[in-house]
């Protein structure tokens, strides 16, 4: 039973620790707005060399 009580009481410590709250430093908004251009950016790009890579294959 202390053994449940003790990791019930490590669960809430870590949810209250790492909780969202609001960002301090604001330069973590323009990593993660960097981050979303080059996931967007890779969206769009990886189709074509995907399909430069199948045109490659064909000429051997």
């Amino acid at each position: 039973m202390k053994l449940t009580y003790i990791f019930l009481v490590v669960v809430f410590v870590l949810a209250v620790l790492l909780g969202q709250g609001e960002a301090k430093w604001k330069g973590w908004k323009k990593i993660e707005k960097g981050g979303k251009r080059i996931f967007k950016a890779a969206e769009k790009g990886l189709p074509v060399i995907a399909g430069y890579k199948g045109l490659a294959k064909g000429r051997r």
